[in-house]
């Protein structure tokens, strides 16, 4: 009996150990997000239409930046989330080439880049679907 309830509370104990997120990105970010709004500043959000500014995010950790269609940076990207609220992912992305490093923040219908705390812009891009 007190063998079965030691592998009982060893269980329990494993089952009750967090994963660190590290650097694991959920499969619906791959593709491509196009920016929607700008927020920042005292001024309200300003919604983006059509602007051709987009990231495509790829399962291989590399990504392509756009600025009115026009490709303006690749690289590799790594994502840490270091926190998690109901369905809200918040941490830091990283690009390289050029090496940068801005908020990140997952939503369930978008990603926003950068904050909008000390009056920085954030960029909220929503994902443009497959025709």
């Amino acid at each position: 009996m007190k063998k079965a309830l030691l592998l009982v509370a060893i269980v329990i104990g494993l089952a009750s150990c967090k994963k660190e997120k590290n650097a694991q990105v959920t499969p619906g970010l791959f593709g491509r997000w196009e920016l929607a709004y700008v927020h920042g500043g005292l001024a309200p959000a300003r919604a983006i239409t059509n602007s051709g500014n987009m990231y495509q995010f790829n399962s291989d950790s590399t990504y392509v930046k756009y600025l009115e269609n026009k490709v303006t940076a690749s690289g590799k990207f790594n994502i840490k989330i270091t926190e998690t609220r109901d369905t809200l992912k918040f941490g830091r992305i990283t690009f390289t080439n050029p090496d940068y490093s801005d908020a990140w923040t997952e939503t369930p219908q978008s990603i926003i880049i950068g904050t909008s705390i000390a009056d920085g812009p954030s960029y909220q891009y929503f994902k443009v679907r497959s025709k």
